[in-house]
């Protein structure tokens, strides 16, 4: 059996992901049969079921991948480097870049008929990112229902974050970096 990091297994993970999202543009996952997906990537069905025992583990697995590099990259986003510091922050710029290069797979997760689940668990991650680091942002300015503020900016990074997938992503991830963190910023100090 190839091993996890094979070429070959590279390959045809990548050409399952590009089959999915094509399928995805055009149909609901629940649509999607195996043998459309090997069809449209031109693999047998044997190949697929040694990576995958469904379509279903296909996408989930894609989605732990993406989550897990999601929460990276996220991670590195923290109040010092944009609060006061140059803009956009380096954490911000790629952040952008890490959904650019996965845009793709992003729109049809998060866009239209996305995957509410993993909508769901991409604002959790968020969530729990800004209420760990921003708490003591939002407690030196005394603000006692600073949950309502959370779900607020949440809501508001993700309709800005589908709007631009939704639109083919007409800004460059560095301006989009430079808005958002100045919309962040700005509702920060408008807060203090």
């Amino acid at each position: 059996m190839p091993q996890k990091n094979d070429r070959r297994v590279r390959k045809t993970r990548s050409l399952l992901r590009q089959a999915l999202v094509r399928l995805m543009n055009e149909k609901s996952i629940q649509e999607i049969t195996v043998t459309q997906l090997c069809e449209a990537c031109d693999i047998n069905r044997g190949t697929f079921y040694l990576h995958y025992t469904d379509v279903y583990d296909l996408l989930s697995r894609i989605e732990e991948e993406m989550l897990t590099d999601f929460e990276n990259v996220l991670g590195k986003l923290v109040p010092e480097e944009i609060v006061g510091q140059q803009s956009p922050s380096s954490a911000m710029c790629r952040l952008f870049e890490f959904l650019a290069d996965n845009a793709d797979m992003c729109k049809v997760l998060l866009c239209n008929n996305g995957d509410m689940a993993f909508v769901e668990k991409v604002k959790g991650i968020v969530e729990a990112r800004i209420m760990n680091k921003w708490s003591t942002q939002f407690e030196r300015a005394g603000y006692a229902d600073k949950e309502y503020v959370f779900a607020f900016i949440v809501s508001g990074c993700m309709g800005m974050l589908q709007y631009w997938l939704e639109n083919d992503m007409p800004l460059s991830p560095l301006e989009m970096a430079g808005m958002m963190e100045s919309i962040l910023v700005r509702g920060l100090t408008a807060l203090q």
